[in-house]
């Protein structure tokens, strides 16, 4: 490493250098593809700037800019809820969901005072399920637990934003409809095997980042098979539309496609199998 690059890491002390970077060239059309975390405790905008220096555009799975936010919240907030989730789990693991997630079910409920005495009180986790999807419902109890572990970063955000920034091409190889679509298709028994093991979150959440860290695919592909969003329609279907997707651009050269890290297994091969060259890059040059 650099003495700059090293002053740089000594000057931000959470920031880290990105270890999840390949180089994918073809008739001598270079390009990047980046494998991204969605939250994580550490911040790589470092790397990510060098390497959007290199780079005339920046590819991404979806739109990340508040408005297609808003509209992911309020599609799963209506329909029928969860309910069957909320039933499926015993009174100890809604404990340990209720501890793991911080302050999203507060003890306060602004009605317990009009309640009769002896009244029951509102069950906010019951409550909770039966207004959101299960999808939105396990996002929200899974990012509200990483924010109580002080994961405030997104490699997503911070390149988008990096690329805002820099005045870069981007592209999404999705549409935000669609990417609601690809959420109702997890199965609600994973997520619901998941919540059966919140007791073993902290040891699931801290290798997630020693394996990110280290760059790791295999290890990553292993270690987080058991996630809710490992599953064919989220991980094995969407590799195969992302390639089609990104091939026009990464054919033009000067491209950094910014892909969650579970989908670069499969965009690798995919990619060596058209005849690209690719490297892991030790570190990104300026």
């Amino acid at each position: 490493m650099k003495p700059i690059d090293r002053l740089r890491y000594l000057i931000f002390p959470g920031e880290r250098q990105l270890k999840t970077v390949w180089e994918v060239e073809k008739n001598g059309k270079n390009n990047y593809l980046v494998g991204t975390a969605h939250f994580f405790p550490y911040h790589f905008r470092v790397s990510l700037k060098k390497i959007l220096r290199r780079s005339q555009r920046a590819l991404f799975e979806g739109p990340l800019d508040p408005l297609s936010m808003g509209k992911v919240v309020t599609h799963g907030s209506e329909g029928k809820g969860s309910l069957e989730v909320y039933q499926a789990l015993d009174s100890q693991t809604l404990q340990g969901i209720r501890e793991k997630a911080g302050s999203l079910f507060g003890d306060s409920h602004p009605l317990l005072q009009f309640l009769p005495r002896g009244g029951k009180p509102p069950d906010p986790i019951k409550d909770f399920f039966q207004r959101l999807s299960p999808w939105l419902a396990f996002f929200n109890i899974w990012t509200s637990y990483l924010k109580t572990k002080g994961w405030t970063g997104s490699v997503d955000l911070e390149a988008f934003e990096l690329s805002k920034k820099l005045g870069k091409e981007m592209h999404f190889l999705e549409t935000i409809e669609e990417q609601i679509q690809v959420l109702e298709q997890i199965p609600v028994e994973r997520m619901i095997r998941f919540f059966k093991k919140v007791h073993q979150w902290d040891e699931y959440s801290e290798s997630y980042v020693r394996v990110f860290l280290r760059g790791s695919l295999a290890d990553w592909m292993s270690g987080t098979s058991d996630f809710p969003s490992r599953c064919p329609p989220i991980i094995d279907e969407r590799d195969r539309v992302f390639y089609r997707r990104m091939k026009p651009f990464i054919e033009k050269g000067g491209s950094a496609v910014f892909l969650g890290a579970p989908h670069l297994h499969g965009v690798n091969q995919m990619l060596e199998a058209d005849g690209y060259r690719l490297e892991k890059v030790q570190e990104i040059e300026e």
